[in-house]
């Protein structure tokens, strides 16, 4: 029984001694860049003190995971630094045009409860108290200022057309607007319908979305006050994701970066007759990014907007060294929806330097660095370097697979500057 006993302990201690070597060797990246280097953290600029040049008119603010709380507090954060230093007054998150109504709508001091306007959003990663403070600032900034001073609140993706076409029949019911038949378009939205839309179904709707705009526009005629102003928007970006239904799966990334980067152009332009001309955009890192952070995304909403606006469209990235964030579970056993919290490293060196900073996070603009002021810095922000990457979706075995939920490409490639956390928390989503 003894020699059982100093056998079971031999394999016990040699299977922890195999497991610590595997997740080491695993993680090898993490364990190298796991040292302070002296130059960045020198070069740190502190979260507060971010600047951003005068002559840009988009900001794009990234998130290196949607799970992640601490990106959902600094969209909040950059952007009453936006609002109160450079006069911008509206910020456009990656979600439906249409989702985003009633959200802007509650920031101009309309009826409901910002947690449950957040929570009727199509995307549950903005379930979040997070989310619901941003609209409570909004709101009560708006409320201790001057009409032509108000913030507005704008989505400029494409996917969900739900909420959009709810505005868009009851905007066509306060407005005596009759005679349009929505039969195609109700059954696209139908959460009940079971089939796929034919060629002929798709047509029609679009079909009916021409008709309704142009019933719309002779009920208005010259003026077109806001509401009828989205509701034009609405019929084109209902047109647009039947569109998007029909891309080839390949093709799909490409064709909704390029339409989400032409809802930006078209908010920019409304933004330059009604406010200050400068928005604030917030969504994923491989969005906002100037270029595909593979080679399967060759369109990126960011390349656009860089190609299109040049310098006056800043892309401000986000990393961070290690932490949590709560995901949709990828499984292909059941259809269930299920989110998790998962923890990863990214094996970002750089933003491993966030330990040694105050509030363990700072900003880097990185057209301030020179190699002749900063060699070091200046060479491993133009170099590859490990960075985290999550989308809305993760799976156990994805931890085996680094190339999951990391890119490994210069900085500099990707953004104009960064923001980089040393550690994250997962969000809590209700859904």
């Amino acid at each position: 029984m003894k020699v059982l006993k100093k056998i079971a302990k031999v394999l016990l201690v040699i299977i922890v001694i195999i497991s610590a070597a595997l997740g080491i060797g695993l993680n090898y990246k993490t364990v190298l860049a796991s040292h302070k280097i002296k130059e960045v953290v020198e070069a740190a600029v502190p979260f507060e003190q971010i600047e951003i040049p005068d002559n840009v008119q988009i900001v794009g603010l990234g998130e290196a995971s949607h799970g992640s709380k601490e990106f959902q507090k600094s969209k909040l954060e950059v952007l009453k630094m936006l609002v109160e230093k450079k006069d911008y007054r509206a910020i456009v998150v990656e979600a439906d045009f249409g989702d985003c109504l009633a959200a802007n709508a509650y920031v101009q001091g309309g009826d409901g409860d910002a947690r449950e306007i957040v929570n009727n959003m199509s995307f549950v990663i903005y379930h979040t108290e997070e989310m619901a403070n941003i609209l409570e600032w909004m709101r009560q900034y708006n409320s201790s200022v001057s009409e032509d001073k108000r913030l507005r609140f704008y989505g400029f993706d494409m996917q969900n057309p739900e909420q959009g076409i709810k505005f868009l029949t009851d905007y066509l019911g306060k407005n005596g607007i009759t005679g349009t038949d929505l039969t195609a378009t109700n059954n696209y939205v139908d959460e009940n319908r079971t089939e796929p839309l034919t060629d002929e179904q798709r047509a029609q709707v679009k079909n009916e979305m021409t008709q309704v705009k142009k019933a719309v526009e002779d009920a208005a005629g010259e003026n077109h006050d806001f509401d009828t102003i989205c509701a034009l928007k609405v019929t084109d970006n209902v047109c647009t994701t039947i569109d998007y239904g029909m891309q080839d799966s390949q093709e799909m990334s490409d064709f909704r970066d390029a339409s989400m980067a032409d809802n930006v152009s078209w908010i920019l332009d409304l933004e330059k007759e009604i406010g200050s001309g400068k928005i604030m955009l917030a969504g994923h890192d491989g969005h906002i990014a100037k270029k595909g952070q593979s080679a399967f995304m060759k369109v990126t909403m960011g390349g656009v907007l860089k190609e299109k606006y040049g310098d006056a469209y800043y892309s401000l990235g986000t990393d961070f060294f290690k932490g949590k964030s709560n995901i949709r579970v990828f499984s292909a056993a059941t259809d269930e929806y299920e989110r998790k919290d998962y923890y990863v490293t990214t094996a970002d060196p750089i933003a491993y330097q966030a330990k040694y900073v105050d509030g363990k996070r700072f900003f880097m603009d990185f057209g301030s660095l020179s190699p002749e002021n900063n060699a070091k810095l200046h060479t491993m922000v133009n170099s590859k370097v490990s960075m985290g990457s999550l989308g809305e979706g993760f799976m156990g075995m994805y931890y085996l697979i680094h190339s999951s939920y990391r890119v490994n490409m210069a900085p500099t490639e990707l953004y104009d500057g960064m923001i980089f956390y040393y550690e994250v928390g997962a969000i809590n989503p209700q859904y």
